[in-house]
């Protein structure tokens, strides 16, 4: 009986400082399929060494915690990966409402106190322009006119003056003939 218990123990020992020596390399699938191979038949029950089935409980305890701990991981780096990703977003989101509001900046401004659009403030700045350039036309148009109308009506003036200054002439020297015959009357009357 001592000699069973000691082929046991090392046979124990060998499967132990097999397992620990292959768990680091060997799957838990493959550490099952070698326990279930080295253990002893009895009447058609497996007789499992009670260590190496701690040992695989324990390997198995420890590749658990392990997943846990990577999936703990991956699911903190997920976490971090949403946060940026909220940041990077509201960032967006942010730069995007600044073009927004650049770009209505640029496309309106303030002019004297009213909001107007660029285009509309364009063309209402092209019909003023249209507009003062019609009445400078006019305008143009009005003292050409004008100035026609004042020379010619200088040049009349001047041959009226001329007209007036000979009919001047004229009526002062009728005068004068008239005085003259007047006076020769006069003279002729007091002769007789």
């Amino acid at each position: 009986m001592k000699r069973k218990k000691r082929i046991l123990l090392v046979a124990t020992l060998a499967l132990t400082s097999t397992v620990f020596a292959q768990g680091n390399v060997r799957t838990i699938n493959n550490q099952f399929s070698s326990l279930f191979n080295k253990s002893s038949n009895y009447q058609n029950y497996k007789i499992v060494d009670k260590q190496s089935l701690l040992d695989l409980q324990q390997n198995v305890e420890d590749s658990i915690s392990n997943y846990k701990g990577k999936i703990a991981e991956g699911q903190s780096l997920v976490l971090q990966h949403q946060k940026e990703l909220a940041d990077v977003s509201q960032k967006l989101e942010t730069a995007e409402q600044e073009l927004k509001t650049s770009l209505a900046k640029e496309e309106n401004f303030e002019f004297l106190g009213i909001a107007a659009n660029k285009n509309t403030f364009q063309t209402v700045i092209l019909l003023l322009f249209a507009l003062l350039l019609a009445m400078a036309g006019v305008f143009y148009y009005r003292f050409k006119k004008s100035n026609v109308d004042t020379k010619d009506a200088l040049n009349k003036l001047r041959d009226t003056d001329e007209e007036f200054e000979e009919f001047r002439k004229l009526s002062l020297e009728r005068e004068q003939k008239i005085r003259r015959q007047l006076q020769d009357e006069i003279n002729k009357n007091k002769a007789e």
